[in-house]
Order: structure tokens, then sequence, then C-alpha cells
């Protein structure tokens, strides 16, 4: 292996492969610049901090060239060092971006005052990355952090909860919520209805107490196998008990919600036969 390799998941960086022999040099520390007597502890300590700091990291000079990127920043951009250090932000490899963080960039070098704004990415817009740009060494500091999961799951979370009301307003399907233990945490009017209950009569009671009995034990194994991993999803028709009437029979299906991959409890969804 000639050296590490970015290992990407759709553009974005996940896994540096590297060789035994360059993992060895990098854990004994081979190469860094051993502290000699007179060195400045302040700038050694300075420089070791950002080279190491979880965030992006670039620097860029009073005439907006790139001169130095920790790894971070290398990893992001997806370019080699020689790519990119020397190179003016406002030059033609980093597009329309460059451009625009160009103007914010001599903004701060300007008024001298810290600058913090979203922005794409130079080299794939597809990345959206949090900046914050201040006056460093006589040039522009900038410090980055990924936002395009964060705006993923937003965007997910309201297209899921767009889709809630959607669902809602047609009053037929039913929805709820199950916490772990088994225990309602959520359910849509249509729930209610349909059991002709009111909403705290659900709220916190156990599913299975819904369930018709001669269903309630077949359905308590389905749903604990769903939420222990041994079953993907469920899926069938029961009877639920209805307070001063018969019985009435709907087709639900549930699914397990997860939350680091540790099962937080089930989606459900019903509809009457």
């Amino acid at each position: 292996m000639q050296g590490p390799v970015l290992v990407t998941h759709h553009g974005r960086p996940r896994l540096v492969v590297l060789s035994a022999e360059e993992f060895v040099r990098i854990s004994e520390g081979e190469g860094q610049t051993p502290v000699a007597e007179g060195d400045d502890m302040e700038q050694l300590s300075r420089e070791n901090f950002i080279a190491n700091m979880f965030e992006g990291f670039v620097f860029f000079d009073a005439e907006l060239r790139v001169r130095y990127l920790n790894r971070v920043a290398v990893a992001s951009m997806g370019r080699s060092l020689r790519d990119l250090v020397g190179k003016a932000v406002d030059s033609p490899e980093f597009g329309e971006a460059g451009v625009v963080l160009a103007a914010r960039l001599r903004r701060v070098l300007r008024t001298g005052e810290v600058a913090q704004f979203e922005a794409k990415g130079f080299f794939n817009p597809h990345r959206y990355f949090e900046s914050r740009a201040f006056p460093f060494q006589g040039g522009v500091g900038v410090t980055f952090s990924h936002l395009t999961e964060l705006l993923d799951l937003r965007r997910d979370a309201e297209a899921s909860l767009a889709r809630g009301h959607a669902v809602d307003a047609l009053g037929m399907v039913c929805q709820l919520d199950v916490n772990a233990m088994g225990f309602v945490e959520t359910a849509n009017a249509a729930f209610c209805n349909l059991l002709g209950v009111s909403l705290s009569q659900v709220l916190g009671a156990p599913l299975v107490d819904f369930v018709a009995t001669p269903h309630r034990h077949e359905f308590a194994q389905a749903i604990n196998a769903v939420m222990q991993g041994r079953s993907e999803l469920y899926s069938g028709a029961l009877d639920f008990l209805v307070p001063e009437q018969d019985l009435v029979r709907v087709k639900l299906s549930a699914a397990r919600q997860t939350h680091n991959d540790v099962c937080i409890g089930l989606a459900v969804a019903c509809v009457p036969l």
C-alpha cells in the first residue's frame, strides 16, 4: 500500500485504511518533531491541538491562500494536500462555494470580527458544514463540522411528520407508538375513535390490554419477537376489545424502532376490516 486510503459512503469520509507499517509509525510517534531546548512550547502545543482536534481546520493567509489543513479538513475535502496548499480560495478549483467563502473571509480580515455560517462543500455540493471564521496569525482560521447527516435527519423527520398528518387526515388509519415495555406512548384520534375511548385511557396502557383475550397471548409473543429482533415485522388480523360493544376486527402491523441499535419500542398501525 503506497499510502492511506480514504473510504467514503455516498461521498462522506468514513474510514481511513492504513498499512500495518504506517499504523505502527503513527502509533509510536515516528516522524513527529522532537521538542528541543528553547522551542516555543505554546506554539508546539497549539499546532498539536489543531492537528488532532475533532473539527476540521483550515488556515488562510492574508491573500486567502490555503496554508494549512488538519487531518479532518483534508479527509473532508477529499483532495490531497498538494492539490490544496497554496491555492487561493476564490480560484476556479474551489468553484462558486470558494467565491462565496472568500467574500466572508475578506470581511473577517477587514473587520476583525468572528463570522459563523453554514455552507456547502467545495468539491461535493451535497455536503453541508457549519463553519466559524476568525482572525488567526495575520490571516483567517476556519473551523468546520459536518451538518449533512443532521440536516438529512431533520429532513426525514419533517417528511415523516408530514406523512403522519396526511394519514391522520383520512381518519381511517390508526397509528401508535409503543415503548420497549409495551405501553402506549402516543396514539392518534383514529385509534381512540375505533375503540370508543378517550386518549387519556389509551396513553400509558399496555397495548396487549386492548386485544381480545383469545388473541392476546399469541399477539404478545409476536410483538416481543419484533422487539427482540427475532422478527423484522409483525402483520396480522386480530380483534380489539370495544367497551360496551362487540369486538372490532383489525389488520395490524408493528415495526421495531431503534436508537443506536437498541430497541426503544414499536411503531404500530392498524385499520378496521
